[in-house]
């Protein structure tokens, strides 16, 4: 699990001079915590973290003299400025369920004979810690033209997950190109007609 190093943040130190001086902010919140804990990261080590976890991420929040694992519940990114505005955690405690998402990525996409119509990119879901579930990589080299995948086909819940989002909604189908452009043809075909 990635570690990313944080402080406490002075709550009395506005979020946009402390931007300027080179971090992005954050908060801890939890239900068993006293209190939200303000937070302060590295502008540097919140852009590398961005890259490779998105909400729904579990991480280790090192503090120095402790460290506390958290989800990701939010990233609030500034894509004009290239910037992380804020980034927001949940702290994690054994055997409390938590709501969360975890990210679906199709891979090899081109080696697909047909067109791969992706419905969904993430998939919600409740478990405690110990089930969070890892993000979902697809091999789309294992599939075929016609070819659909649904949420109830991953055997989430017999890792330990309660889904929120339904088993039957699909994840992506692989229409034929041909097929593909004779819809879009039909489609052009009857916004012609309609504009006549």
């Amino acid at each position: 699990m990635t570690t990313l190093k944080t402080t406490k943040r002075n709550p009395e130190v506005k979020a946009k001079k402390l931007r300027r001086d080179g971090f992005a902010t954050g908060v801890l919140y939890g239900r068993e915590m006293d209190e939200n804990i303000p937070l302060q990261f590295s502008a540097v080590d919140a852009s590398r973290f961005i890259k490779s976890h998105k909400e729904g991420s579990q991480v280790i929040l090192d503090f120095g003299d402790t460290k506390t694992s958290a989800i990701v519940k939010n990233i609030d990114y500034d894509a004009m400025k290239r910037q992380v505005m804020a980034l927001d955690f949940q702290a994690l405690v054994a055997g409390e369920a938590i709501s969360t998402t975890v990210p679906v990525k199709l891979e090899n996409e081109g080696a697909v004979q047909g067109f791969v119509d992706q419905e969904l990119t993430e998939i919600h879901y409740k478990a405690d810690p110990a089930h969070l579930l890892e993000p979902i990589e697809i091999d789309l080299t294992k599939f075929h033209t016609g070819d659909a995948l649904y949420v109830k086909d991953l055997g989430l819940e017999e890792k330990g997950a309660q889904l929120i989002t339904p088993a039957d909604s699909l994840i992506f189908h692989i229409a034929d190109h041909a097929k593909n452009m004779e819809i879009a043809e039909d489609e052009t075909a009857d916004e012609e007609a309609a504009e006549a």
